[in-house]
């Protein structure tokens, strides 16, 4: 494994290096693709809110870029005041209001009396990702991630992204086309999981598992027809687990490119489950798997 990897890592130099001389053509040297910022992150909506009183919180933990915080008025409890211990720590201002004014705000009464406007949700390109991970304890060999082919139920995407964090995994690809936004809905969903799980932004999946592939990852789609028990696999890392999107499943061109395909095996009359579900039962399965390997 290790040779493969050293292999791998070279194709992977090599192929930055054809970037870069490719970038040659795209404009000046240091200039942004269009659609991204020169670090790399993909420049979204100038700002989003995000509610609920732990998504908050944890938002707010994480250091996540933020211009704006309301409290219902006169509520109180524990998590809410350390919203407020959090908010004071970094200078942000908390402004109190009604109920309801929360509730036209933000469209919905799910709020639980806390909402936060994030001025920027973090993400990077899979380049610069694997740029970095080389270079932490572990490098490529321990490799652990998820790729959301097609999830559009913002609640499916951050419970997925709440059970990856949970389960260790380092970074959650998420394709720039019909994914579900990484939102309120997605932050909700999440309890605040996506404030701390790495976000990769790819346009193109199949390509994003070509580059894993060159570096010795193993792709493992979760395909509840052609797969193989989930009982019966025991996948090494560095792995990318692929799930599907919900009712279509893992798309034709992404499914051309995995290496390894498993299903859970069910023993009720119900033939299927919800994509998040799923991600969390096979994402703890592969990390219970590494965990017994650890001395």
């Amino acid at each position: 494994m290790a040779g493969g990897l050293r292999g791998a890592a070279l194709c992977y130099i090599l192929r930055m290096k054809d970037r870069e001389q490719a970038g040659s053509k795209r404009g000046p040297r240091g200039s942004a693709a269009p659609g991204r910022s020169r670090s790399g992150r993909r420049k979204d909506s100038p700002g989003f809110w995000i509610s609920g009183r732990n998504p908050v919180l944890e938002a707010l933990r994480a250091g996540l870029p933020a211009d704006r915080l309301l409290l219902r008025r006169g509520s109180s409890g524990g998590v809410l005041e350390r919203i407020r211990r959090a908010a004071a720590g970094r200078g942000l201002e908390v402004r109190e209001e009604k109920s309801d004014r929360l509730d036209r705000l933000l469209r919905h009464t799910e709020h639980r009396g806390a909402a936060l406007r994030i001025t920027e949700l973090p993400q990077t390109t899979l380049e610069d990702f694997l740029a970095r991970r080389r270079k932490a304890p572990g490098g490529l060999d321990e490799l652990f991630l998820l790729l959301l082919d097609g999830i559009q139920d913002p609640r499916n995407l951050g419970a997925a992204v709440r059970s990856a964090e949970a389960a260790g995994a380092h970074g959650v690809l998420l394709p720039d086309a019909c994914t579900a936004p990484a939102g309120d809905a997605a932050f909700r969903a999440s309890a605040g999981a996506l404030a701390w799980q790495p976000l990769v932004r790819v346009s193109d999946p199949s390509a994003a598992l070509d580059l894993l592939g060159e570096c010795g990852v193993t792709r493992t789609g979760l395909e509840e027809r052609l797969g193989r028990p989930l009982d019966e696999v025991s996948s090494p890392r560095p792995l990318v687990l692929v799930l599907g999107g919900e009712g279509r499943g893992i798309s034709r061109r992404v499914l051309d490119r995995l290496d390894l395909l498993v299903r859970i095996p069910l023993a009720g009359r119900v033939g299927s489950l919800n994509a998040s579900v799923a991600a969390g039962i096979v994402l703890f399965h592969f990390s219970r798997i590494n965990a017994k390997k650890e001395p």
